[in-house]
């Protein structure tokens, strides 16, 4: 038996929206400031207005790209925040700068009353992270982190084939990328390496798919990247590849190999296994799915659905219509850096650890080991 997409699945699934909503009217559109004047800020002021808010400004320290920005918008533009945080107009904030930066924005937004979509990941220390936390429960306003896998057709198809393989799962994804076009993903002071700034998106699936974050973490890191020129003006490298095995109550295991440390040029790739005692889940992220029991085979290829553009229209129907939240919080972002924290300790410390007991890593210092491991 086959099919080339499982009705189940596809109707877990969000329906594709119209190209452009209805816009609501002048006095009850939504007022968006964008920090941040890079890819990801100009996504998020684009589809900030296709769902019908107002970009009233685009920030960035470089005035230059925050003007380039906002005159495709037909904002204002500025190299710092403050003014617009005043403004009354404004009601959302945008935060898509280098992860660094992420709770400084954040909590200033907060505390000036503002409602707060924040790129994932949460940030890169704990103690950033809790403030976070800490500014929106002081604020009453919305914080939420752009997990935006959540609104990919193929998360949810994932987990309804995933359901259907059993229980418990052995779960394996593979990552790698050729050294990253945006240097600051290298960079352990700014984005932090795969292991913060992508697995992030594994961890989060997983504790969705399994109920809850590792109950214990091992794991082995390297910097492929040594020899690259790409990085070699970074001062304190990220890790950029590692092997990681989490282990989660009900006895679901998963390991999670990743690299950004390939030559420069090379596609990303992106692949999953999920074999459980019903069958066997395979994953080529996030074109195709493909789930072998004993029905037959189940195939589901992509919709084609923005989830960038889903996340940011669930957020403004949270906050203009009282729509059941979907969009992921503050919770779910120190829940994913926890486990990320607790990958680079397994490492540094070549122990098993626990997430939930995990501190924040000041640095991951360099060691001399076999094939130049920890070298963040």
């Amino acid at each position: 038996m086959s099919a080339d997409v499982d009705q189940r699945a596809a109707a877990l699934a969000p329906e594709p929206e119209d190209p452009l909503p209805k816009p609501r009217d002048q006095a009850s559109r939504l007022g968006v400031l964008v920090v941040g004047a890079g890819d990801m800020g100009v996504r998020h002021a684009q589809h900030w207005q296709a769902v019908g808010a107002h970009v009233v400004a685009v920030v960035d320290p470089e005035l230059d790209r925050a003007e380039a920005a906002a005159a495709r918008f037909g904002a204002e533009a500025g190299t710092a925040p403050e003014p617009f945080l005043a403004d009354p107009a404004v009601d959302v904030v945008s935060v898509c700068t280098p992860t660094y930066l992420h709770a400084g924005y954040s909590v200033r937004a907060l505390d000036a009353g503002k409602h707060v979509l924040c790129e994932k990941p949460a940030a890169l220390t704990l103690r950033d992270a809790l403030a976070m936390r800490d500014a929106a429960e002081r604020s009453g306003k919305a914080l939420r982190i752009g997990f935006m896998r959540r609104f990919d057709p193929a998360y949810r198809t994932l987990m309804a084939y995933a359901e259907r393989a059993g229980r418990p799962l052995l779960a394996q994804a593979t990552i790698t990328a050729g050294v990253r076009p945006k240097r600051l993903m290298h960079d352990a002071l700014a984005n932090g390496g795969p292991i913060i700034d992508m697995c992030c998106h594994v961890f989060n699936l997983w504790d969705a798919m399994f109920g809850g974050e590792p109950s214990t973490v091992s794991a082995r890191g390297y910097t492929f990247s040594d020899d690259k020129p790409e990085v070699a003006g970074i001062a304190q490298r990220a890790l950029d590849s590692a092997l990681i095995m989490l282990e989660y109550e009900g006895g679901s295991v998963g390991q999670i190999q990743v690299s950004w440390g390939l030559p420069a040029g090379i596609e990303p790739v992106e692949r999953h296994t999920y074999v459980g005692p019903a069958g066997l889940v395979t994953v080529d992220w996030n074109r195709h799915i493909t789930l072998r029991d004993a029905s037959g085979v189940t195939r589901w290829r992509t919709q084609g659905i923005d989830p960038w553009r889903a996340e940011i229209e669930q957020f403004s129907r949270e906050l203009t219509e009282g729509a059941p939240r979907e969009v992921p919080d503050i919770a779910d972002g120190i829940a994913a850096l926890r486990v990320s924290l607790a990958v680079l300790e397994a490492i540094r410390e070549r122990r098993v650890t626990v997430p939930a007991e995990v501190a924040d890593l000041e640095s991951l210092p360099a060691e001399d080991s076999d094939n130049q491991e920890v070298h963040a």
